[in-house]
Order: C-alpha cells, then structure tokens, then sequence
C-alpha cells in the first residue's frame, strides 16, 4: 500500500456515533481515525464493532463518562502511550501511537468554558504542558503527526464571526498564542497547505445556532498538523461536511487527509 488515509473525528459520544462512523470507515477506507470525546468508560467501549471491520483500537476514557479518546488503525501499533508525562488525570485526553513509519498524537484538548474561568487557565496549561510533551519527547526532524479536537481556531478565517468571539477560549488571543507557539516547534497545519486562505471552512457547528450548517455558522477547531518531513509527504487534506448533515450527528465533522508512505 502506497498511501496511508487519516481521520480525526470529534465523535461527541462514540456510542451513539457508531452508527455514522462505521458506514463512513467502511466507505472512505481509512489506514487510522483518530476520535476524541468518546464519552464512554472503558469497560464499556463498543470494541467488537470495529474489530468486526477489521480494525485495531485503543483507547482510554473516563468512569464520568466525560472526555475519552481512540485511535483506530490497520496497522496494530507498535507500542502506545496515553496522558501528558504519565498523569493519570490527562489519560482521556492524549493518545500517542508509534507505528511503523510515522508517530500519531491524537489529542482532545480541554474547551475552557470561559476566559474568567480556572478552566480556561487549565486549558492554556495544558496546551504549555503539551509543547513540553513534544519537546521532551519528539524529533521536528522524524515523521509525527499532531491530530484532533485542539478546540483553536487559528485565525479570523477559521471562524464564522470573529470580531464577536475575541474573548471566546476558542479564539482567545492567549490561546492561539500558546497553539501557534506549539505549532512553531515545526508543525505544518495540513489543511492549510491546501486551503490556505479560503474561508467558510469549518468542522464545528454549535447545536445551539440554529440552522447553523446551512448557514454555514461554524469553527475550525479540528486539525491535523504535520512535522515537514511528514508534510512534503502529504497529497490532500479535507472537510467532509457529511457526517455533520446525517440524522442526530456529532456538533463536529470529519477532517480527512492522506500521505504517502
């Protein structure tokens, strides 16, 4: 195989989303999807269902039932970790896994709430704990990949409305300060690479804006991001609108982009 196909997918509950997920697998054909928000302890992960398409899964999730993230895969990985330095409290929230040519991060990073808020503190925490993560523990100069529900919008192109949403903990400017910096250790933003000034490009929709696909009323928050030996290898990187329009769907879509091995 010539190329590797990978998703990311804020599946808002990975139990009720199944029914969108395995049709669009089984149709697109990925070599990985990462998903994050699963919202399901472990003991209850629904594994039978894709191990049944032929896929490999790990995964580390909550007993709240809260956070959650997953990484399926053809390939089994080689060996995977989850949490930012082993603190158990992070474990629903980061996954890295080595495979045979590249290493995955597949992270679901906190949404903050509110910028006068100790979550939105948490959050950009977090975002400084994880630049020491790749730091410490990745070479810019191998082949890594960043992906999943960063919950930053970048720029004011990534966002439906932004001179509303400056002090929104997705749009925050210390927030896309902490994620440009981390993106500055050498990550290329994939999506960007091919889209690089073209607005209306969203992957989040609020269930609480009404109409809010059809009015194209979104965010691009999800992202896959790519050290430049990884990114030279890339051929497309896209939004596939359709899972957000299927019935009782994820407030998020997928976020698609393949590579050549």
């Amino acid at each position: 195989m010539d190329k590797i196909k990978i998703a990311t997918y804020n599946v808002n509950s990975i139990r009720i989303r199944t029914r969108i997920v395995i049709p669009w697998i089984e149709e697109n054909k990925p070599e990985i999807m990462c998903m994050q928000e699963t919202k399901v302890a472990n003991d209850k992960f629904p594994v039978k269902d894709f191990e049944e398409i032929g896929y490999n899964i790990i995964f580390n999730g909550s007993k709240t039932g809260r956070n959650g993230v997953a990484i399926l895969s053809k390939e089994k990985p080689k060996e995977y970790f989850f949490g930012l330095h082993n603190e158990p409290k992070d474990e629903d929230r980061l996954i890295m896994a080595e495979f045979s040519n590249f290493k995955i991060i597949n992270t679901y990073v906190p949404q903050g709430f509110k910028i006068d808020t100790e979550k939105y503190q948490y959050k950009l925490k977090w975002l400084y704990r994880l630049m020491e993560y790749f730091n410490n523990n990745f070479s810019m100069n191998k082949d890594v990949l960043w992906c999943g529900d960063i919950n930053v919008a970048p720029e004011d192109i990534d966002i439906h409305n932004p001179k509303n949403q400056k002090n929104h903990v997705c749009f925050h400017k210390d927030v896309k300060q902490a994620y440009e910096k981390i993106k500055s250790l050498g990550f290329i933003d994939i999506f960007r690479k091919y889209h690089p000034r073209e607005p209306g490009q969203y992957t989040f929709f609020d269930y609480r804006v009404r109409d809010s696909v059809k009015r194209n009323l979104g965010w691009r928050v999800d992202h896959i991001l790519a050290t430049k030996t990884m990114a030279e290898k890339s051929k497309y990187c896209n939004i596939d609108i359709e899972p957000r329009l299927k019935e009782r769907p994820s407030d998020h879509t997928i976020l698609v982009a393949e590579f050549k091995k």
